[in-house]
């Protein structure tokens, strides 16, 4: 069985089973980052909402300040429930790594999705999420970084979070710089922020906004 099919099943399987505990999650407080991709988006723009869960906090959000929405999520359970806790989105059960839409976004919207793939998948995924983006359109995007300098990030990448293990990796912001600006997107903003829950711990939380 090829990468791909390990790190999607894995992942599908784990987020069915995980689904119903991560909707009862807390959700802590916003990093600025969120909110400045939603300032810079045309009014009643559309949003694809990359690994949507169950619609919250994200997709129940940008439909709140008008913005259209689809999301899409890897796993039928998390689809299933964002369904029922924001109505007035659309979600649809897909993987990042089959994104073919003929659709042009005015944003796109990862919030800790594509640290599930593999370096070989994230650049697959990125390459789609730039073709999917409307010139001047706007990715945001955020991930766990290594903790400590030196860190092996491929070192444990099967994880457990909720009780199910999954594939994850954490990423250096140079490794996303170097994947992203060939593509032609622009950093026009990255926020570092260590972030405690319950539910995942402690992370170390990198994010950006790109324009294309």
């Amino acid at each position: 069985m090829d990468e791909k099919l390990n790190i999607i099943s894995l992942n599908k399987k784990a987020w069915n089973n995980a689904a119903e505990k991560y909707n009862d999650a807390n959700y802590g407080s916003l990093n600025p980052l969120v909110e400045f991709f939603c300032n810079n988006l045309p009014k009643k723009g559309f949003i694809l909402d990359l690994g949507s869960g169950t619609g919250l906090p994200f997709a129940k959000l940008f439909v709140e300040k008008g913005f259209n929405v689809l999301g899409v999520d890897i796993s039928s359970q998390m689809v299933k429930i964002a369904k029922k806790n924001v109505p007035l989105a659309n979600f649809k059960e897909l993987s990042m790594t089959d994104l073919d839409y003929d659709k042009k976004f005015d944003g796109i919207f990862s919030s800790y999705s594509m640290l599930l793939l593999s370096p070989q998948l994230f650049k697959d995924v990125a390459n789609r999420i730039v073709k999917l983006l409307k010139n001047n359109g706007l990715l945001y995007l955020s991930l766990n970084e290594p903790q400590f300098e030196g860190e092996d990030v491929d070192k444990e990448v099967i994880v457990e979070i909720m009780g199910v293990k999954m594939y994850s990796r954490a990423y250096r912001e140079e490794e996303i710089l170097t994947i992203f600006s060939p593509l032609g997107m622009k950093p026009l903003k990255i926020h570092h922020e260590i972030q405690t829950s319950k539910e995942f711990g402690i992370e170390h939380m990198i994010a950006f906004v790109f324009k294309k």
